[in-house]
């Protein structure tokens, strides 16, 4: 490459003084593009179980019951079921079933992805309760620090101003910090759905994406592990 071809105006310097100009240059662009840097991709494992709870929340709550727990429902109940298999689950949902306590065939309404995306999260909830685990259904890993820190910024953003705080301190609402008894499935339904209680919260389930929510719970559950100042 010609001296003259990329820099033509520092193209007469010599090479130790533009030597003294470049690499400034360069440290100086790579600082600015750290500052941006993105998430970790979700574990597609945790996602798909994370996209099919909120799936089953939206399209099967009203006939199973919340987590398939069933009880005066129209459908039985999904829970604790270790009899059915993921073949039979996925056929009953694509197939559906005609008769007494029909169900439709969401084969013709749902793509593959969403199918084996409730597949699984039903196969989780047909296990016994023992094997069962209490772990959230989130997308990603809760103590990871870049989405941490994306929640801490969305929430200064959003949540901070008005109602909770700097830090969730000292707002309208009770404090976050030191807070041990929000469960992570519990914070993200609230900030979800919202609460129409003495403290009112606005539903931000059709303003945020799911993982954006679950990047706000990952923040709140950060600070619920920080002890009171």
């Amino acid at each position: 490459m010609k001296r003259n071809g990329l820099f033509p105006a520092i193209a007469h310097l010599p090479r130790r003084a533009v030597s003294h100009l470049i690499i400034p240059l360069c440290v100086s662009l790579w600082a600015s593009t750290s500052c941006f840097a993105v998430a970790p991709p979700a574990d597609p494992a945790r996602a798909q179980l994370a996209a099919g709870k909120s799936r089953f929340d939206k399209l099967c709550v009203s006939c199973h019951g919340a987590d398939g727990a069933g009880k005066d429902t129209y459908g039985p109940k999904l829970q604790h079921r270790p009899e059915l298999t993921e073949a039979q689950i996925r056929e009953r949902i694509i197939q559906g079933k005609h008769g007494d306590h029909a169900m439709p065939p969401w084969g013709t309404v749902l793509d593959n992805e969403a199918i084996e995306q409730l597949v699984a999260y039903v196969s989780i909830l047909r296990q016994p309760a023992e094997k069962q685990s209490t772990a959230p259904l989130s997308p990603f890993d809760l103590y990871d620090p870049a989405r941490i820190e994306n929640g801490r910024k969305r929430f200064a953003k959003t949540c901070a101003g008005y109602c909770h705080g700097h830090e969730g301190v000292g707002g309208r609402a009770p404090d976050f910090k030191g807070r041990t008894d929000l469960g992570a499935q519990q914070t993200f339904d609230v900030i979800f759905h919202g609460r129409m209680s003495s403290d009112v919260m606005p539903p931000w389930g059709d303003a945020f994406s799911e993982e954006t929510i679950w990047e706000l719970v990952a923040y709140l559950q950060y600070l619920g592990r920080q002890p009171l100042d």
